[in-house]
């Protein structure tokens, strides 16, 4: 089940999602023009916040899981650098004192 979800969240965080939720959005327009200030309001807050923000939530969250998971794989990388370099110098001073 966390797969679909996934997968649906992936689906509504691409461009031609939110091109194609742009569209759907704006396209009742060419057919019933909102007439007054209220009805303006309403077609606002209900049809374009609701789906393209949606998309562009999901678009966000996406990229800054991106940028987090890039920046835990350089704290790995770096970790795991300096982990190799003490285990290295651990390994000459041990060898040191065997010699001795």
């Amino acid at each position: 089940m966390n797969k679909l979800f996934i997968w649906i969240a992936d689906s509504l965080g691409t461009n031609a999602c939110i091109l194609l939720f742009c569209l759907i959005a704006f396209v009742p327009l060419a057919y019933q023009m909102p007439q007054t200030m209220l009805e303006w309001q309403n077609f606002i807050s209900q049809t374009v916040i609701q789906l393209v923000a949606l998309a562009i939530l999901a678009k966000t969250g996406k990229i800054e899981g991106e940028k987090q998971q890039k920046l835990l794989q350089e704290t790995h990388d770096a970790v795991m650098a300096e982990f190799c370099e003490l285990k290295q110098l651990h390994s000459e001073v041990a060898h040191g004192r065997d010699e001795n």
